[in-house]
C-alpha cells in the first residue's frame, strides 16, 4: 500500500493503458487529417479530369466539323467554361464507390 500512494495510486498497467489510449486518439486524429487531405486531392484531380475531357471534346467536335483547330482558342474556351464545384456535392461520377465513408475529427 505504501508504494501505491507514492506512485499515484494506480497500477502500472492502468497507466500504460492511459498512455496507449492517448496514443490511439492522436493516431486517429492524424489519420483523419490525412484522409481529409486525400479527399481534397481526389476532388481536385476529378475536377481536372472533367476540365480536360471538356477540352478534348471541344477539340474533337471542332475537328469533326471540318474546321482548322487552333489549340490556343480551344484551351481558352475550356478555361472560360470552367465553374468551381460546390463543396456540398461529391464528385464520384468517375470514381468507384467506396463502402466506408471518411469521418473528420476536429480537435477541440
Amino acid at each position: 500500500m505504501f508504494f501505491s500512494t507514492i506512485f499515484g495510486g494506480e497500477p502500472r498497467y492502468i497507466r500504460r493503458i492511459r498512455a496507449y489510449l492517448q496514443e490511439a486518439r492522436m493516431a486517429a486524429l492524424e489519420h483523419s487529417i490525412a484522409a481529409e487531405h486525400y479527399q481534397a486531392s481526389a476532388e481536385m484531380y476529378t475536377e481536372r479530369a472533367r476540365r480536360l475531357e471538356e477540352e478534348l471534346m471541344a477539340y474533337e467536335g471542332h475537328k469533326a466539323a471540318g474546321g482548322q483547330v487552333d489549340t490556343d482558342i480551344a484551351s481558352e474556351q475550356a478555361a472560360f467554361s470552367y465553374s468551381r464545384p460546390s463543396r456540398v456535392e461529391s464528385p464520384t461520377s468517375g470514381l468507384p464507390s467506396s463502402p466506408a465513408s471518411v469521418g473528420i475529427v476536429r480537435a477541440a
